[in-house]
């Protein structure tokens, strides 16, 4: 497993190990997590790059991406445009929409999205201790 923290600072060129983790690595056993909070400094075929990725996570973009990620999100579930740049303004803290692979009530994989609330570490940290 690979983790990139702030990933839009990375070359995202088709010849850099980055694209060729995205494109190629899983076939060799590679699993990453990418973390970024704005895709608009990258070439449209290296985002098309990153949303290669099975599962993503969406929190509430700058203000300049709402439309680009609500597109994503409505190509991938039905719904309206509208709807989704409306769903991620209405985002607060450690809240996303989670889009991708979730077991079912019969325990298989399905695609979905939904959103979910992260609770904040302080709150984990005293749960296991506590």
């Amino acid at each position: 497993m690979v983790v990139l923290d702030e990933a839009q600072n990375l070359s995202h060129k088709l010849d850099r190990p980055v694209a060729g983790l995205l494109t190629e690595g899983r076939k060799f056993g590679f699993s990453l997590i990418l973390a970024t909070q704005t895709l608009s400094n990258l070439k449209q075929d290296e985002q098309d790059r990153m949303f290669q990725a099975a599962h993503k996570l969406f929190f509430q973009p700058a203000a300049t991406e709402f439309q680009e990620y609500a597109t994503i999100l409505a190509n991938s579930t039905g719904e309206k445009v509208e709807a989704w740049v409306q769903r991620l303004s209405a985002l607060k803290k450690g809240e996303c929409y989670s889009l991708g692979p979730s077991l079912n009530q019969a325990g298989a994989l399905e695609a979905k999205c939904f959103k979910i609330k992260i609770t904040a570490i302080e709150s984990r940290i005293a749960k296991s201790t506590g």
